[in-house]
């Protein structure tokens, strides 16, 4: 479960880090695009967790 733990965090600062970016060094013209690839890969993120308790290793 730790290893789980630190990779969403890990995840959580890079795409905070993308996000800021995005918003501050280009005005805000790509955020709304890196901001729907961060959502879906959120969701993959949730997918995974569900997953990883749902079937056991």
């Amino acid at each position: 479960m730790k290893p789980l733990i630190q990779y969403v965090i890990a995840v959580t600062v890079v795409w905070t880090i993308i996000l800021f970016a995005a918003w501050f060094m280009d005005g805000g013209a790509r955020f709304k695009t890196f901001a729907m690839v961060c959502g879906g890969f959120a969701v993959g993120m949730l997918a995974m967790y569900i997953a990883m308790h749902l079937y056991k290793w």
